[in-house]
């Protein structure tokens, strides 16, 4: 075995155990071991069933959850190696779940979780007593460094301090009632004892007495008979002294009776009163579970709408997202809009100038070519003027060649 010191380890379940599997009726062991393999003698040992203790294991001794006794334990036997795994006897469906187990050691605690599932039947069209033996139950670790619920904590709590008072109450009500019997016991056969001696005291003075009567036989004297009369007085005095003691034991004893009675009375109510606290304390702990379950429905809602709200709000940013990508392409759209209508108002500048040159080239080219339309229209006059004077020549130089005509004619 490994040596070490006691609060320095951890729970795992050797590979051996990973897969196991059983049958429905037969003996289940849920294994758990301590790594290194140092002893959990003098460790405090929890098994719990979700918040319900199954088994707990304390200064050195074993005591069942109420509603697992007579069918579980620990292998006392192999603590010292380290096993600490939880022995399930005839085991039922209602056993399947996720189970945990504890071990504190000073002021460290160690958890690890083991789920038991059941597995598919073999069969389904046998009888069910064949089902019962054919369907087999498949043991799977889970491991889980997540921390319990603050209200998980204080059921398992609650489940184990529950469970501890009563086997404790149990066992103190019956050291008491044994003690009480026992002294009582002692008492009555003091009593006894007391009773036999007179009674034996009794049966000697009775002898004597006849003795005495033999030996005399008739009274011869008033002496012997006064001194008769006065032992006898004195027996007399003896047996009522005797009679009073003896009452007063009997009154005594009934006493006694009466208190064992009241006793066991007052011990039959206080087991009710157990039972009904027991009760309450099942009926507060299934209301728990109740509220628990509507905590956890409500809180499943809760997290169904934050992860509906946390959807649309991933849409909601991926749009923004999208929109900011957009916008930041229109800017840099913009940006190069800019940079282009900047360029084109530079061509437009250069271009306004050289229009502004252009207009002033053309300007001054029109100012020249009216200079030069002037001078053409005054060409044009004194042609149209030098066309005119030849044309009356010609007009003339016709009428004289009539007029030549006429005359030859004539």
């Amino acid at each position: 075995m490994a040596t070490g010191r006691s609060n320095e380890f951890h729970l795992i379940v050797p590979d051996e155990f990973h897969s196991a599997k059983a049958n429905l009726g037969s003996d289940v062991t849920v294994a758990c071991h301590l790594s290194p393999k140092i002893s959990a003698a003098d460790m405090e040992i929890r098994w719990f069933k979700e918040t319900e203790c199954v088994c707990l294991y304390k200064n050195r001794q074993v005591t069942e959850g109420r509603s697992y006794r007579g069918r579980t334990g620990l292998s006392t036997g192999e603590l010292d190696g380290g096993n600490v795994s939880l022995k399930l006897r005839e085991f039922r469906e209602s056993d399947v779940g996720v189970y945990l187990c504890q071990v504190i050691s000073e002021d460290r605690t160690e958890e690890i979780t083991v789920g038991v599932e059941e597995g598919a039947r073999k069969d389904c069209d046998v009888q069910s007593v064949n089902q019962l033996q054919e369907r087999q139950v498949h043991l799977t670790l889970h491991e889980s460094n997540s921390t319990l619920a603050e209200d998980q904590k204080i059921k398992m709590e609650e489940s184990a301090l529950i469970t501890e008072l009563e086997e404790n109450y149990v066992k103190i009500l019956h050291q008491t009632m044994f003690k009480v019997f026992k002294n009582q016991e002692k008492k009555l056969q003091q009593s006894e004892i007391q009773l036999k001696a007179s009674s034996m005291v009794l049966e000697s003075i009775l002898q004597q007495l006849e003795t005495i009567t033999e030996k005399s036989g008739l009274l011869q004297n008033e002496k012997r008979t006064d001194i008769k009369e006065s032992h006898t007085q004195q027996i007399e005095k003896h047996l009522l002294q005797m009679t009073k003691h003896i009452e007063e034991k009997q009154i005594q004893l009934e006493e006694k009776d009466m208190q064992l009675q009241n006793m066991s009375e007052q011990v039959r109510e206080k087991e009710k009163l157990l039972e009904s606290t027991i009760e309450e304390m099942e009926t507060l702990r299934q209301e728990q579970m109740k509220q628990k379950e509507m905590l956890e429905k409500n809180e499943q809602l809760k997290i169904s709408e934050l992860n509906e709200k946390s959807k649309c709000l991933e849409e909601t940013k991926s749009l923004l997202e999208e929109r900011d990508r957009k916008i930041k392409g229109l800017e840099k759209e913009k940006e190069r809009l800019d940079e282009e209508l900047q360029d084109k108002d530079r061509r437009l500048k250069d271009i306004n100038a050289k229009l502004m040159q252009t207009v002033r080239d053309v300007e001054k080219t029109q100012n020249q070519l009216q200079g030069k339309h002037t001078q053409l229209e005054n060409i044009h006059k004194m042609l149209s003027e030098k066309m005119r004077h030849p044309e009356n020549k010609a007009k003339e130089l016709e009428a004289s060649k009539c007029q030549s005509k006429e005359n030859l004619e004539k």
